[in-house]
C-alpha cells in the first residue's frame, strides 16, 4: 500500500490579495453571519406576532426592530472581518449602519415593557436615543458616517465613527449602565415572573457586548466584544420562545415559518455557490485531472440532496416530518459540498474554509436525524437527546477553529483533510445518534411501517458512508464513499414523500412544477448559449463541468423561488377550485330538487300519491302503490339518530303558543334539510324529539358516517342559533344528540294515516345514547364509533347502563379529523374524504395502516 505523508497548512506572511484576505478571515466573519440569520429569523416571528396580536402591538414592533438591528450589527461585523480595503469597508459600513442605530431606542422600550412600564425614565430615554439615531441617518445620507481612520484587530478592521455617530456611541452605553441595570435590579422579581431567565441574561449580555463596541466607534483600541454577539442572540432566541412570545409550533409549521427560513438560508447558499464558481474558478483550477471522474459523485450528491429537500418541504410545509427531512437533506448536501473544492486545483485555504463553513451546519445532523426518525415512528424524542444536542452545539462552535482539521493528505483522486478533535467529536456524536436510532428500531419494530424503515435505512446507509470517510482522513488511501450521499438522500426523499401524504391538490403541484420547468428551460438555454464563450478558456470537459456547477445552483434557486412565490397563488387556486366544485355540487343538488319538485307537480293530480311521497320514502311509497301494502323488512346495518332539547319545558313555559310552534318548526325544518343532504330518512318527531335513520329503505355502507356528518351540521346550526339568541338576550334551547348502529325491522303501520317506522333494540339503544349524552355534544355507541373512528376526532366518555344490555360504552364525536377536513373547525369534508367516502359507498373495503388516536 503506497504511503501518503501528512502535510500541514501555514498562514503566509506579508500582504495578500483581497480575495485571499477574505478566505483567511472567514472564521472571524462567520459568527456575524450567524448573528444576522438569527436576528432576521426572530424579526420574522416578531413581525408575524405584531400582525396577529391586538395587544402589545408596540412591544412586538419594537421587538422586531431590535432583532433586525442586532442582525445587521452581525452583518457589519462580518464585513469588518472580510473586507481589507478601507474605503470599501467604510462604504459598506455607511450603508448597513442605517439599520443599526434603531436598536438603542427599541431596546430601551423593551426594557421599559419588561419591567412592567414602571420607569417612565426609560421611555423618555428611548426618545433621546431616537434623536441620536436621526443624527446618524443625517450623517450617513450626506456621506459622513464613518471615517477612514480604522482600528486594526486580528479579527477585522473597525472604522472610527464621525461626529454624527459618536453621540449615539456615548448615549446608549451611558443609558444602559445608569438606567437599564438599575431598572433590572429594582424590578428583578417582575422580570423573572414573566420572562424566561435566558431572555433576561441574553438581553443584558447583548447590551454589554454592544457597549464594548462603543470605544472602537470613538477611536479607542479596546477589544470589541461584539465579535461574540451571536452567543447572547441565541440566548435571546431561546428565551423568546420559552417566554411564550410566540407559538413556536404554529409559526414554524402551521404558518410554514420553518419552510421559509430553511429556504431563505438555502437561497443564500445557492447564490453563493453560483457566484463563487463564476468569480472564484479560473482555468487553472482544472489543471489537475481530479475533477474527472472524482468530482462528479459529490456534485451529483449536493444538487440531488438540495433538489429533494425542495420537493419534500414544498410537498407539505406545515408537516414536521417533511421539514425535518428537508433539513436532513440540506445538511447532507452541505457535507458533500466540501468535497467538491478538494477535487480542484485551488488554494488549500479555500478548501479548508469551505469545509469549516459546511461543518458548522453539518454538526447538527445527528440531532436532526434522531428527531426525524422518532417523528417517523410517532414517538417522543428520547431524554438523552439533550446530550446529542449539546455535543452538536459544541461541534458547531468549534468547527471554524483549527481543531477541525489538522493538515491534509494528497491522494491521487483529491486532497483529504486530516481529521482533528472536532471531526472526531462529530463522528462520535453521529455514532451516538446511530445507537439511539437502532435501539428505537429494535424497541418499536412491530409498529414501524415500511416507509419508516426506509427512512431509518437511509440514515444507517448515510452514517456508514460517513464512517468510511474517516479512513482516508486518517491516512488510509480509500476513496471517500461519503461522496455518494446521493444514494441515501434519494432513499430518504422517496420514503418521506411516500410516508407523509401531500397536503396540496394535484393542480397546485402541477402549477408550481410548470412554472419551475419554464425557468429551468430558460436557464438551460442561457447555459447552452454561454457554453461556447467559456470553451475557448477551458477544455470541453472542463467547460461542461464548470457550466454544471454554475447553472445547477441557479436552476435549483429557480425551483426554490417558484415553490415559495407560487405557493400562495397556488393555494388560492386550490381554494377556488374547491369552491367551484362546491358550487357545482350545490347546483347539482338544486337541480335534483327541481326535478323532484317537477315530478311531484306532475303527480299532483292524484292527492293520495302526493301524500304518500310526502310521508313515506319513495321506495316504500312505490311498493305501497303497486301492492297495496308494505312488506316488513329487516335491515342489519342501520344508524339511528335521536335529538332532544334540554330544558325545553322550562323555556317553553315562557313562550306564547304560536312562538313555540314557530321555533320548533324552524329548528326541525333545518334538521330536515340537513338530513336530506346527508342521505338520511326522517322518521318522526315526538314533541321536542327528532328521530331519523340512515341505511334504509335502501341499504348502504356509509350510513354511520352520514349520521355523524348530519349531527355535526345540526350541532353547528344550534351553536349559531345560540349565539344569536344570546346576543339578543333571548332564551335558547340546547340539544343532545345520540347515535347508534345496528339491526332494525322497518315497515308501514296504520291504515288511514300511514307512518314509516322502525323497531328493535337498536332504537332503544340510540335513545339511551341521546338521554345519556350531554348538551351540545354528539354521543355515539361503540358500534357507531368503530365505523367512523378513522374519519372523526372522538373521545371516550364512559359507560351507561342499558336495560337487558348491561354497561354500554359511549364516545363523543367532536369533529372531522384534520386530514379529512377542509375548514379549521372540522365541519366540511375535503376532497380526500369524498374520495374515500365514494369508495366505501360503492362497497370497497378500506385497509387502514394505523389505528386512530
Amino acid at each position: 500500500m503506497p504511503s501518503y505523508p501528512l502535510q500541514f497548512f501555514s498562514m503566509p506572511e506579508g500582504p495578500v490579495s483581497d480575495w485571499e484576505y477574505f478566505w483567511y478571515q472567514i472564521p472571524y466573519g462567520a459568527p456575524g453571519i450567524l448573528t444576522f440569520l438569527v436576528g432576521i429569523f426572530l424579526s420574522y416571528f416578531a413581525f408575524q406576532k405584531f400582525r396577529e396580536s391586538k395587544e402589545n402591538r408596540l412591544f412586538h414592533a419594537n421587538l422586531a426592530v431590535t432583532f433586525v438591528s442586532f442582525g445587521f450589527v452581525g452583518l457589519v461585523l462580518s464585513l469588518r472581518a472580510w473586507i481589507q480595503n478601507v474605503e470599501q469597508l467604510v462604504f459598506w459600513n455607511d450603508i448597513l449602519y442605517f439599520f443599526v442605530p434603531s436598536l438603542a431606542p427599541a431596546a430601551f422600550y423593551l426594557v421599559y415593557h419588561m419591567t412592567g412600564k414602571r420607569s417612565k425614565l426609560l421611555l423618555y430615554y428611548s426618545y433621546l436615543c431616537w434623536l441620536t439615531c436621526f443624527l446618524i441617518y443625517f450623517g450617513i445620507i450626506i456621506g459622513k458616517g464613518f471615517e477612514t481612520d480604522v482600528t486594526v484587530f486580528p479579527f477585522g478592521k473597525y472604522p472610527k465613527g464621525s461626529s454624527f455617530i459618536r453621540p449615539w456611541g456615548i448615549v446608549a452605553p451611558i443609558g444602559y449602565f445608569l438606567l437599564i441595570v438599575p431598572a433590572f435590579i429594582k424590578h428583578y422579581s417582575q422580570v423573572r415572573a414573566n420572562y424566561h431567565p435566558s431572555l433576561f441574561h441574553g438581553v443584558n449580555l447583548l447590551f454589554l457586548l454592544i457597549c464594548s463596541n462603543a470605544p472602537s466607534i470613538l477611536g479607542y483600541k479596546i477589544y470589541p466584544g461584539g465579535f461574540f454577539l451571536f452567543i447572547p442572540m441565541l440566548l435571546v432566541a431561546y428565551g423568546v420562545f420559552r417566554s411564550d412570545f410566540f407559538d413556536v409550533n404554529q409559526l414554524l409549521f402551521q404558518k410554514n415559518g420553518m419552510f421559509y427560513f430553511l429556504f431563505g438560508l438555502l437561497s443564500f447558499v445557492l447564490i453563493f455557490i453560483s457566484f463563487g464558481v463564476s468569480f472564484g474558478l479560473s482555468p487553472t483550477s482544472y489543471e489537475s485531472s481530479n475533477w474527472y471522474p472524482w468530482g462528479l459523485p459529490p456534485v451529483v450528491s449536493v444538487f440531488a440532496a438540495i433538489f429533494l429537500s425542495i420537493m419534500v418541504a414544498g410537498a407539505n410545509p406545515s408537516a414536521r416530518l417533511n421539514q425535518l427531512c428537508a433539513f436532513a437533506l440540506i445538511l447532507t448536501g452541505f457535507y458533500v459540498m466540501q468535497s467538491v473544492p478538494l477535487k480542484l486545483n485551488l488554494s488549500y485555504v479555500v478548501q479548508l474554509r469551505v469545509s469549516q463553513m459546511v461543518f458548522v451546519p453539518f454538526a447538527f445532523a445527528p440531532s436532526i436525524m434522531v428527531r426525524l426518525v422518532f417523528e417517523a415512528v410517532s414517538q417522543k424524542n428520547p431524554k438523552g437527546l439533550q446530550v446529542i444536542d449539546f455535543l452538536c452545539v459544541v461541534a458547531a462552535l468549534l468547527a471554524p477553529s483549527p481543531w477541525l482539521f489538522v493538515g491534509y493528505y494528497e491522494y491521487p483522486w483529491s486532497r483529504v483533510h486530516h481529521g482533528g478533535p472536532v471531526e472526531v467529536l462529530v463522528g462520535f456524536n453521529g455514532l451516538l445518534a446511530l445507537v439511539f436510532i437502532l435501539f428505537t428500531l429494535f424497541k418499536h419494530r412491530e409498529i414501524v411501517n415500511g416507509a419508516s424503515r426506509w427512512i431509518i435505512g437511509s440514515f444507517v446507509l448515510s452514517a456508514t458512508l460517513l464512517l468510511f470517510a474517516l479512513l482516508p482522513s486518517h491516512g488510509f488511501p480509500l476513496f471517500p464513499l461519503s461522496d455518494f450521499q446521493f444514494v441515501p438522500a434519494a432513499i430518504l426523499g422517496y420514503a418521506v414523500l411516500r410516508h407523509g401524504a401531500l397536503s396540496l391538490e394535484g393542480r397546485t403541484i402541477q402549477l408550481s412544477q410548470r412554472l419551475a420547468n419554464l425557468g429551468l428551460v430558460t436557464i438551460g438555454i442561457a447555459g447552452i448559449l454561454y457554453f461556447p464563450l467559456i470553451r475557448d478558456h477551458y477544455g470541453v470537459g472542463e467547460s461542461a463541468f464548470h457550466l454544471m456547477m454554475l447553472v445547477l445552483p441557479l436552476i435549483l434557486f429557480n425551483y426554490l423561488v417558484v415553490y415559495i412565490m407560487s405557493r400562495p397563488l397556488a393555494e388560492e387556486l386550490d381554494i377556488s377550485y374547491f369552491l367551484l366544485d362546491l358550487e357545482k355540487q350545490k347546483a347539482d343538488e338544486e337541480r335534483e330538487k327541481a326535478l323532484i319538485a317537477q315530478d311531484k307537480a306532475e303527480e299532483a293530480m292524484e292527492e293520495s300519491e302526493k301524500l304518500l311521497l310526502n310521508i313515506l320514502p319513495t321506495k316504500v311509497a312505490q311498493e305501497l302503490k303497486l301492492k297495496g301494502s308494505v312488506t316488513p323488512a329487516r335491515f342489519e346495518n342501520v344508524t339511528v339518530l335521536f335529538t332532544d332539547f334540554k330544558g325545553f319545558t322550562r323555556v317553553a313555559e315562557g313562550m306564547e303558543e304560536h312562538e313555540l310552534v314557530q321555533e320548533l318548526d324552524a329548528c326541525f325544518t333545518q334538521f330536515d334539510e340537513i338530513i336530506l343532504r346527508n342521505n338520511l330518512e326522517k322518521l318522526k318527531t315526538i314533541g321536542d324529539s327528532y328521530m331519523c335513520a340512515g341505511g334504509l329503505p335502501v341499504q348502504n355502507h356509509t350510513n354511520a358516517i352520514d349520521a355523524c356528518l348530519a349531527a355535526l351540521e345540526i350541532q353547528s346550526f344550534m351553536n349559531q342559533l345560540k349565539e344569536i339568541k344570546t346576543a339578543l338576550n333571548l332564551p335558547f334551547w340546547e340539544l343532545r344528540l345520540g347515535i347508534h348502529t345496528g339491526p332494525v325491522v322497518a315497515g308501514v303501520v296504520g291504515r288511514f294515516k300511514f307512518a314509516y317506522d322502525i323497531w328493535g333494540d337498536t332504537v332503544n339503544t340510540a335513545s339511551r345514547m341521546e338521554s345519556g349524552g350531554e348538551s351540545g355534544k354528539i354521543n355515539v355507541s361503540s358500534e357507531t364509533y368503530n365505523l367512523v373512528k378513522y374519519f372523526f376526532v372522538t373521545e371516550y366518555r364512559g359507560k351507561i347502563y342499558g336495560k337487558n344490555k348491561g354497561e354500554l360504552d359511549m364516545y363523543f364525536v367532536h369533529r372531522l379529523r384534520p386530514r379529512y377536513s377542509q375548514d379549521p373547525d372540522g365541519k366540511a369534508p375535503n376532497q380526500l374524504f369524498r374520495d374515500l367516502y365514494a369508495r366505501i359507498h360503492s362497497g370497497s373495503k378500506i385497509r387502514w395502516k394505523n389505528q386512530p388516536e
